[in-house]
C-alpha cells in the first residue's frame, strides 16, 4: 500500500514539474524563431536542404 502511495506522489510531482517548466511567454519564442529564419535567409541557407523534421 505504501509503495502505491509513493509511486502516485512521484508521478504527481513529475507532472507538476513538467507544467512548471512550460514557457510562459510564447512571443519570445516566436521572436527567436523569426530571428533564426532571418539569419538563415541572410546567409543564403536553403530550407529544403535541412534533413531535420
Amino acid at each position: 500500500m505504501m509503495r502505491k502511495v509513493v509511486s502516485i506522489f512521484a508521478v504527481v510531482v513529475m507532472t507538476m514539474g513538467l507544467f512548471s517548466c512550460e514557457a510562459d511567454n510564447v512571443s519570445e519564442t516566436e521572436a527567436l524563431m523569426e530571428s533564426l529564419e532571418d539569419q538563415d535567409s541572410s546567409t543564403g541557407a536553403d530550407k529544403g536542404s535541412d534533413d531535420r523534421q
